[in-house]
Protein backbone atom coordinates (compact mmCIF):
# COMPACT_ATOMS: atom_id res chain seq x y z
CA UNK A 1 0.00 0.00 0.00
CA UNK A 2 2.59 2.12 1.13
CA UNK A 3 4.81 2.13 -2.40
CA UNK A 4 1.32 2.66 -4.69
CA UNK A 5 0.58 5.67 -2.57
CA UNK A 6 4.47 6.71 -2.80
CA UNK A 7 3.97 5.13 -6.84
CA UNK A 8 3.72 9.12 -8.30
CA UNK A 9 6.41 10.54 -6.79
CA UNK A 10 8.89 8.62 -8.79
CA UNK A 11 8.37 10.86 -11.72
CA UNK A 12 9.72 13.69 -9.88
CA UNK A 13 13.03 11.21 -10.06
CA UNK A 14 15.92 12.67 -12.24
CA UNK A 15 17.86 9.99 -13.92
CA UNK A 16 21.98 10.91 -14.30
CA UNK A 17 23.85 8.87 -17.15
CA UNK A 18 27.04 8.01 -15.82
CA UNK A 19 30.13 7.28 -18.56
CA UNK A 20 28.07 10.26 -20.28
CA UNK A 21 30.55 10.41 -23.13
CA UNK A 22 31.17 6.94 -23.91
CA UNK A 23 27.26 6.91 -24.81
CA UNK A 24 26.64 7.32 -28.48
CA UNK A 25 23.78 8.85 -30.02
CA UNK A 26 20.65 6.80 -32.20
CA UNK A 27 17.64 7.24 -33.16
CA UNK A 28 17.16 3.69 -33.23
CA UNK A 29 16.37 2.15 -30.04
CA UNK A 30 16.61 -1.50 -28.95
CA UNK A 31 14.76 -2.26 -25.17
CA UNK A 32 15.94 -5.44 -23.95
CA UNK A 33 14.23 -6.82 -20.74
CA UNK A 34 11.86 -9.13 -19.06
CA UNK A 35 8.53 -8.45 -17.02
CA UNK A 36 8.48 -5.76 -15.24
CA UNK A 37 11.50 -4.04 -17.09
CA UNK A 38 10.69 -4.23 -20.30
CA UNK A 39 7.57 -2.04 -19.75
CA UNK A 40 9.01 1.23 -20.08
CA UNK A 41 9.45 0.51 -23.36
CA UNK A 42 6.46 -0.41 -24.01
CA UNK A 43 4.11 2.56 -22.49
CA UNK A 44 6.66 5.12 -24.16
CA UNK A 45 6.52 3.49 -27.55
CA UNK A 46 2.52 4.16 -27.14
CA UNK A 47 2.76 7.54 -26.06
CA UNK A 48 5.58 8.61 -28.66
CA UNK A 49 4.53 6.30 -31.93
CA UNK A 50 7.33 8.23 -33.76
CA UNK A 51 9.82 6.92 -31.97
CA UNK A 52 11.48 3.50 -33.32
CA UNK A 53 11.36 1.89 -30.50
CA UNK A 54 11.92 -2.40 -30.36
CA UNK A 55 11.77 -4.67 -27.43
CA UNK A 56 13.56 -7.57 -26.80
CA UNK A 57 12.46 -10.47 -24.18
CA UNK A 58 15.01 -13.19 -25.31
CA UNK A 59 18.15 -13.92 -25.32
CA UNK A 60 20.76 -13.19 -27.47
CA UNK A 61 20.86 -9.92 -29.50
CA UNK A 62 17.49 -8.60 -31.49
CA UNK A 63 17.16 -9.49 -35.24
CA UNK A 64 18.34 -6.41 -37.12
CA UNK A 65 20.39 -4.63 -34.79
CA UNK A 66 23.83 -2.43 -35.76
CA UNK A 67 26.23 -0.50 -34.83
CA UNK A 68 24.14 2.43 -35.81
CA UNK A 69 21.43 1.12 -32.93
CA UNK A 70 21.20 1.71 -29.17
CA UNK A 71 20.83 -1.42 -26.90
CA UNK A 72 18.89 -0.42 -23.75
CA UNK A 73 19.38 -3.23 -21.51
CA UNK A 74 16.76 -2.66 -18.49
CA UNK A 75 16.90 -4.57 -15.65
CA UNK A 76 15.46 -3.96 -12.18
CA UNK A 77 17.57 -6.42 -10.43
CA UNK A 78 20.33 -6.17 -12.24
CA UNK A 79 20.60 -9.77 -12.35
CA UNK A 80 18.18 -11.02 -15.21
CA UNK A 81 19.70 -14.31 -17.32
CA UNK A 82 18.41 -12.88 -20.16
CA UNK A 83 19.75 -9.29 -20.22
CA UNK A 84 22.98 -10.16 -19.06
CA UNK A 85 22.96 -12.84 -21.86
CA UNK A 86 22.11 -9.97 -24.10
CA UNK A 87 24.80 -7.31 -22.97
CA UNK A 88 27.55 -10.11 -23.68
CA UNK A 89 26.83 -10.56 -26.76
CA UNK A 90 26.55 -7.18 -27.05
CA UNK A 91 29.99 -6.87 -25.91
CA UNK A 92 31.44 -9.48 -28.33
CA UNK A 93 30.50 -7.46 -31.30
CA UNK A 94 30.59 -3.84 -30.33
CA UNK A 95 27.34 -3.03 -30.28
CA UNK A 96 26.44 0.42 -28.56
CA UNK A 97 24.82 -0.04 -25.18
CA UNK A 98 23.80 1.64 -22.19
CA UNK A 99 22.88 0.17 -19.04
CA UNK A 100 19.21 0.61 -16.67
CA UNK A 101 19.02 -0.92 -13.14
CA UNK A 102 18.92 -0.50 -9.41
CA UNK A 103 22.33 -2.60 -9.25
CA UNK A 104 23.26 -6.66 -9.43
CA UNK A 105 25.80 -7.79 -11.75
CA UNK A 106 24.62 -5.06 -15.01
CA UNK A 107 26.11 -2.07 -12.98
CA UNK A 108 28.93 -3.98 -11.86
CA UNK A 109 29.75 -4.88 -15.18
CA UNK A 110 28.83 -1.35 -16.20
CA UNK A 111 31.36 0.27 -13.47
CA UNK A 112 34.28 -2.44 -14.31
CA UNK A 113 34.11 -2.11 -17.52
CA UNK A 114 32.78 1.82 -17.93
CA UNK A 115 30.02 1.69 -19.91
CA UNK A 116 27.47 4.02 -19.78
CA UNK A 117 24.62 3.15 -16.92
CA UNK A 118 21.65 4.76 -15.00
CA UNK A 119 21.63 3.46 -11.43
CA UNK A 120 17.99 3.60 -10.37
CA UNK A 121 17.14 4.37 -6.83
CA UNK A 122 14.99 2.34 -4.21
CA UNK A 123 16.40 -1.13 -5.54
CA UNK A 124 14.43 -2.81 -2.49
CA UNK A 125 10.56 -2.65 -4.52
CA UNK A 126 9.56 -4.86 -6.59
CA UNK A 127 10.25 -4.20 -10.44
CA UNK A 128 6.73 -3.98 -11.49
CA UNK A 129 6.03 -1.17 -8.41
CA UNK A 130 9.64 0.73 -10.27
CA UNK A 131 7.51 1.43 -13.37
CA UNK A 132 7.65 4.83 -12.93
CA UNK A 133 11.78 5.21 -12.36
CA UNK A 134 12.07 3.18 -15.28
CA UNK A 135 9.91 5.54 -17.26
CA UNK A 136 11.51 9.03 -16.31
CA UNK A 137 15.10 6.76 -17.12
CA UNK A 138 13.94 5.79 -20.36
CA UNK A 139 12.62 9.07 -21.54
CA UNK A 140 16.17 10.64 -20.19
CA UNK A 141 17.37 8.08 -22.96
CA UNK A 142 15.30 9.44 -25.79
CA UNK A 143 14.74 12.68 -24.92
CA UNK A 144 11.28 12.81 -24.24
CA UNK A 145 9.07 14.14 -21.77
CA UNK A 146 5.37 13.37 -20.04
CA UNK A 147 2.92 15.79 -18.17
CA UNK A 148 0.11 13.53 -17.47
CA UNK A 149 -2.36 14.90 -14.59
CA UNK A 150 -2.06 12.15 -11.36
CA UNK A 151 -5.49 11.53 -9.82
CA UNK A 152 -5.89 9.10 -6.54
CA UNK A 153 -7.15 6.16 -8.17
CA UNK A 154 -7.36 3.99 -4.70
CA UNK A 155 -11.24 3.73 -4.14
CA UNK A 156 -11.87 2.86 -7.89
CA UNK A 157 -9.12 0.14 -7.66
CA UNK A 158 -11.07 -1.43 -4.67
CA UNK A 159 -14.48 -0.90 -6.10
CA UNK A 160 -13.41 -2.51 -9.35
CA UNK A 161 -11.93 -5.59 -7.44
CA UNK A 162 -14.70 -6.57 -5.74
CA UNK A 163 -16.50 -6.84 -9.06
CA UNK A 164 -14.03 -8.80 -10.73
CA UNK A 165 -13.04 -11.51 -7.34
CA UNK A 166 -13.52 -14.85 -8.16
CA UNK A 167 -13.30 -14.55 -11.98
CA UNK A 168 -10.68 -14.42 -14.65
CA UNK A 169 -10.49 -10.90 -15.60
CA UNK A 170 -10.26 -9.66 -19.65
CA UNK A 171 -8.21 -6.06 -20.53
CA UNK A 172 -9.50 -5.08 -23.52
CA UNK A 173 -8.23 -2.13 -25.44
CA UNK A 174 -7.44 -0.78 -29.07
CA UNK A 175 -3.85 -1.57 -30.21
CA UNK A 176 -2.66 1.95 -28.48
CA UNK A 177 -3.57 1.07 -25.21
CA UNK A 178 -2.07 -2.42 -25.74
CA UNK A 179 0.73 -2.19 -23.31
CA UNK A 180 -1.55 -0.50 -20.72
CA UNK A 181 -3.82 -3.77 -20.87
CA UNK A 182 -0.48 -5.61 -20.18
CA UNK A 183 0.37 -3.88 -17.22
CA UNK A 184 -3.24 -4.94 -15.95
CA UNK A 185 -2.73 -8.42 -16.62
CA UNK A 186 0.74 -8.84 -15.23
CA UNK A 187 0.11 -7.16 -11.84
CA UNK A 188 -3.22 -9.71 -11.94
CA UNK A 189 -0.89 -12.19 -12.29
CA UNK A 190 2.08 -11.11 -9.38
CA UNK A 191 -0.20 -9.10 -7.20
CA UNK A 192 -3.27 -10.76 -6.92
CA UNK A 193 -2.26 -14.20 -8.10
CA UNK A 194 -4.88 -14.47 -9.94
CA UNK A 195 -5.04 -15.61 -13.80
CA UNK A 196 -5.88 -12.77 -16.18
CA UNK A 197 -5.40 -12.03 -19.99
CA UNK A 198 -4.96 -8.63 -22.26
CA UNK A 199 -6.45 -8.41 -26.18
CA UNK A 200 -7.13 -6.04 -28.53
CA UNK A 201 -9.80 -4.45 -31.06
CA UNK A 202 -10.37 -5.29 -33.44
CA UNK A 203 -8.34 -8.26 -33.11
CA UNK A 204 -10.62 -10.52 -30.52
CA UNK A 205 -13.29 -9.97 -32.49
CA UNK A 206 -11.84 -12.29 -34.96
CA UNK A 207 -11.15 -15.37 -32.38
CA UNK A 208 -11.45 -14.59 -29.18
CA UNK A 209 -15.60 -13.71 -28.85
CA UNK A 210 -16.48 -17.91 -29.74
CA UNK A 211 -14.56 -18.74 -26.58
CA UNK A 212 -16.15 -16.12 -23.88
CA UNK A 213 -18.56 -17.32 -21.45
CA UNK A 214 -20.17 -15.11 -18.86
CA UNK A 215 -19.36 -16.85 -16.00
CA UNK A 216 -15.53 -17.53 -15.67
CA UNK A 217 -14.61 -14.01 -17.02
CA UNK A 218 -14.42 -10.46 -16.28
CA UNK A 219 -13.97 -7.87 -18.74
CA UNK A 220 -12.64 -4.92 -18.32
CA UNK A 221 -12.55 -2.16 -21.45
CA UNK A 222 -9.72 0.74 -21.47
CA UNK A 223 -11.37 3.15 -24.14
CA UNK A 224 -9.61 6.39 -25.44
CA UNK A 225 -11.17 9.30 -27.37
CA UNK A 226 -8.45 8.56 -29.77
CA UNK A 227 -9.36 5.18 -30.69
CA UNK A 228 -10.66 4.47 -34.88
CA UNK A 229 -14.54 5.22 -34.52
CA UNK A 230 -15.34 1.40 -35.92
CA UNK A 231 -12.78 0.52 -32.61
CA UNK A 232 -14.99 2.65 -30.43
CA UNK A 233 -18.30 0.79 -32.09
CA UNK A 234 -17.03 -2.54 -31.55
CA UNK A 235 -16.32 -1.67 -27.94
CA UNK A 236 -20.19 -0.45 -27.99
CA UNK A 237 -21.31 -3.78 -29.17
CA UNK A 238 -19.28 -5.82 -27.33
CA UNK A 239 -20.46 -3.83 -24.35
CA UNK A 240 -23.81 -4.35 -25.25
CA UNK A 241 -23.57 -7.89 -25.22
CA UNK A 242 -21.13 -8.03 -21.97
CA UNK A 243 -21.01 -7.14 -18.42
CA UNK A 244 -18.04 -4.61 -18.59
CA UNK A 245 -16.40 -2.42 -16.70
CA UNK A 246 -15.06 0.77 -18.48
CA UNK A 247 -11.96 2.83 -17.70
CA UNK A 248 -10.79 6.07 -19.21
CA UNK A 249 -7.90 8.35 -18.20
CA UNK A 250 -4.22 8.48 -19.69
CA UNK A 251 -1.76 6.20 -19.72
CA UNK A 252 -0.11 6.46 -15.95
CA UNK A 253 -3.29 7.27 -14.12
CA UNK A 254 -4.60 3.67 -15.70
CA UNK A 255 -1.17 2.25 -14.34
CA UNK A 256 -1.50 3.61 -10.69
CA UNK A 257 -5.48 1.91 -11.15
CA UNK A 258 -4.18 -0.98 -12.08
CA UNK A 259 -1.64 -1.18 -9.27
CA UNK A 260 -4.64 -0.38 -6.46
CA UNK A 261 -7.29 -3.02 -8.31
CA UNK A 262 -4.48 -5.97 -8.03
CA UNK A 263 -3.66 -5.01 -4.59
CA UNK A 264 -6.91 -4.30 -3.25
CA UNK A 265 -7.99 -8.01 -5.02
CA UNK A 266 -5.20 -9.88 -3.56
CA UNK A 267 -6.71 -8.78 -0.40
CA UNK A 268 -9.92 -10.44 -1.49
CA UNK A 269 -8.23 -13.33 -2.24
CA UNK A 270 -6.18 -13.37 0.51
CA UNK A 271 -2.53 -13.77 -0.46
CA UNK A 272 0.24 -11.83 -0.07
CA UNK A 273 1.09 -9.19 -3.42
CA UNK A 274 4.31 -8.62 -2.49
CA UNK A 275 5.88 -12.08 -2.42
CA UNK A 276 6.29 -14.31 -5.86
CA UNK A 277 6.80 -17.54 -5.14
CA UNK A 278 6.38 -19.18 -8.09
CA UNK A 279 8.68 -17.10 -10.22
CA UNK A 280 11.39 -16.85 -7.60
CA UNK A 281 11.28 -20.81 -7.00
CA UNK A 282 11.55 -20.78 -10.96
CA UNK A 283 14.66 -18.72 -11.02
CA UNK A 284 16.39 -21.27 -8.28
CA UNK A 285 16.03 -24.25 -10.54
CA UNK A 286 17.15 -22.67 -13.08
CA UNK A 287 20.26 -21.62 -11.37
CA UNK A 288 21.08 -24.94 -10.01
Amino acid sequence: MEIIRNFEKQFNYKPIIKNFKKLKKSKDFFVVGMGGSHLAGDIIRDIFPDLDIKIHSDYGLPNKINKKSLLILSSFSGNTEEVLDSLNCALKVGIPLIIISSGGQLIEIAKAKELPYIELPDKEIPPRMALGYSIKALLKMVNKKIDFKLGNQENLGKEISKKIKGTIPLIYSSNKNKSVGYIWKINFNENSKNPAFNNVFPELNHNEIEGLNKKDFSFIIIEDDLDHPRIKLRMKIFKKNYKTITIKDNPINLIILSLWTSYYLALENKVDPINVNSIEALKKELSQ
